[in-house]
């Protein structure tokens, strides 16, 4: 359907040109952040309203307003000044319609060209929204769809950033719906989310009356719940959880392991850390102070109640199509904890999948700038290396990475610029806003200066999945909203009303 007419491409000192076309709107309204389509020499042109300008020749000499308004005269009773309003839009080409394909503006339209509002299937092919993609929300000001095609937007991996509060996790569960939705035919993979603050555990929760049920499709483990296989550690992991190991330290404790791995495809059974302690001890080839120093580190792993005789939850039980899987870390405070378990189960999960041994999977890291640091030691950024590994690699072996950050200064840079393609809410940060400038080559000027204000649930999104900056507005999600995303005052209430009840209880059995 071709819309109508809404306004006349106009001669300015710098328009029309390839980078910047003007016109006067002579229907209806138009908005910021609207797109149109221009008629053009080669076929058609499709260009971004940047700026929307109200003028009136009466009101151009600011001397003249003064001294005429100082006399006590009113221009609009004495002069047809109303009828002398116009607007004239500003907008910015993005390419060219042609017979052989969409091509980059090099020539610009002439001036007195019309200029209609874009049709939706013109921008819907522009920026190669697929009808099976992910739905994360609607182009604002157009009856569209942002539907995003799967391979695009995760298989170069993708960052969620904005300031706290902004939406960031609401449009991240966005996102897991369309992954849950997802049916067979059309390709599912797995989603497994390390979740520090629990927020995504509402998934696996029967859904209360209005809200998609996804419970069947969830699986949620507590972080005090998960145990690591001792006889699954290789001395490359070990030493990635303990970062002080000498070269001397790793060959024994590499041969203690490689003889106990043995003992146990002979049957005798998984080992612990006690078993690999006592045959540290018992192992008269290490020398003494070499045995103090690995009975020191074991010691302090075994304190962390975090390592047992066989994995649990098993990675082939977490990864699965179709399937979510949150990793609820909210119960743990120690962060070395929280790091050895992302950076443990993110190994095995490469590991796995570069053997094919599960499906294809998204790896969903929430306050990615915790556990894949900009600037921190080997010992204080455990699990760094691995997510530097998956968003270097991965994309060869179907596993992508999601990095969710509040802090994108603070995240790291190379593991950052991995990530082609960027969704971001609102962020405010002029240390974050550079930080995002200096990774994401896609990102123009103006498009970081709207991103300061941006309104919770609106979105800017770069990158491989659009091909060119686009604005758009988040949708309602369907599931459960998080135990998080309550008001201040609903969590009063709830915790009063806790008491209440709680007393009541007490009085009735005295």
């Amino acid at each position: 359907m071709v819309s109508e007419y809404i306004g006349t491409v106009i001669s300015t000192v710098s328009s029309p040109s390839p980078s910047n076309v003007d016109f006067v709107v002579t229907k209806g309204v138009v908005h910021r952040g609207q797109f149109v389509e221009i008629e053009h020499a080669e076929g058609t042109m499709l260009a971004l309203i940047t700026n929307v300008i109200k003028t009136n020749k009466y009101f151009e000499r600011a001397d003249s307003i003064k001294e005429f308004e100082a006399r006590g005269n009113a221009i609009f009773e004495q002069f047809p000044a109303a009828e002398w309003e116009y607007i004239v839009a500003n907008t910015r080409p993005l390419g060219v319609f042609t017979s052989s394909g969409v091509r980059r503006p090099s020539t610009p339209p002439s001036p007195g060209t019309k200029v209609r509002l874009a049709n939706t299937e013109l921008l819907k092919k522009f920026y190669g929204f697929d009808d099976n993609g992910l739905h994360l929300g609607k182009v604002e000001f157009h009856d569209l769809d942002v539907k995003l095609n799967l391979t695009r937007l995760l298989k170069k991996h993708l960052a969620v950033l904005s300031i706290s509060g902004a939406g960031k996790s609401y449009a991240v569960s966005c996102l897991i719906e369309g992954l849950l939705d997802r049916k067979k035919e059309h390709g599912r993979i797995a989603c497994v989310v390390f979740d520090p603050h629990g927020e995504y555990s509402s998934f696996a929760e029967p859904a209360k009356k209005g809200f998609t049920d996804y419970s069947d499709r969830a699986l949620v483990v507590k972080g005090n719940q998960i145990r690591i296989g001792v006889p699954n550690l290789s001395i490359r992991i070990l030493s990635g959880i303990i970062p002080g190991l000498s070269l001397t330290q790793r060959r024994e404790l590499s041969r203690i392991l490689a003889e106990l791995k043995k003992d146990m495809r002979a049957g005798n059974g998984p080992f612990d850390f006690a078993k690999v302690k006592q045959a540290i001890v018992d192992d008269s080839e290490i020398k003494s102070n070499t045995k103090a120093a690995l009975l020191a580190w074991l010691s302090e792993l075994e304190n962390m109640h975090l390592f047992a005789k066989m994995d649990l939850p098993s990675i082939r039980d977490l990864v699965m199509p179709g399937k979510l899987a949150v990793i609820d870390l909210s119960d743990i405070i120690d962060v070395k904890k929280k790091q050895i378990i992302v950076s443990y189960f993110a190994q095995k999960m490469f590991s796995e999948r570069r053997k094919a041994r599960i499906p294809p999977f998204l790896l969903i890291v929430e306050e990615a700038h915790q556990f894949c640091p900009e600037r921190a030691s080997e010992e204080q950024a455990i699990s760094r290396e691995i997510i530097r590994t998956i968003a270097r690699e991965g994309r060869k072996f179907g596993a992508s990475l999601c990095l969710i950050s509040q802090r994108p200064v603070q995240l790291d840079t190379t593991a950052l610029s991995q990530c082609n393609t960027k969704l971001i809410l609102r962020i405010t940060n002029p240390y974050d806003l550079k930080h995002i400038a200096e990774s994401a080559e896609a990102i123009d000027q103006r498009s970081m200066d709207m991103i300061t204000s941006l309104q919770v649930g609106e979105a800017l999104i770069i990158g491989e999945a659009v091909g060119y900056p686009l604005f758009f507005k988040v949708r309602q999600r369907k599931s459960m909203p998080s135990k998080h995303e309550i008001t201040l005052e609903e969590a009063a209430l709830h915790y009063e009303e806790k008491i209440t009840k709680r007393d009541s209880e007490t009085e009735a059995l005295l």
